[in-house]
């Protein structure tokens, strides 16, 4: 993460070059569509913290911790998903080939 001109300097010199070599006029309009993109991205990041995890403030948060959100919201869906064909099958049977079923599915 990004957090100083001087890591940008060092992370994506050809940005800052790239940025230091616009005039006046292609800084402002740069601006506007980099404000443009934020508050775009802030929809983009409020739809992934709804679908994908089970925490729906409007809170920042750092890298790890979306991670960590996401791992658990993974845990719940997979045990939800583990109970239900629990629920659903008639036998042992029919749990192994579900269960079949998913892993030859992500291979």
């Amino acid at each position: 993460m990004v957090e100083s001109i001087k890591q940008l300097k060092k992370e994506r010199p050809d940005l800052v070059e790239e940025f230091e070599a616009m005039d006046r006029e292609q800084l402002l309009k740069q601006c506007y569509l980099e404000c443009i993109d934020a508050i775009n991205m802030e929809r983009r990041v409020s739809v992934f913290m709804e679908l994908c995890t089970m925490n729906l403030s409007k809170t920042n948060y750092t890298e790890a911790s979306i991670r960590s959100m996401v791992g658990t919201k993974q845990e719940f869906d997979i045990e939800n998903f583990c109970d239900t064909v629990i629920q659903d099958a008639k036998n042992d049977q029919e749990i192994a080939d579900e269960i079949w079923n998913c892993s030859s599915k992500t291979k």
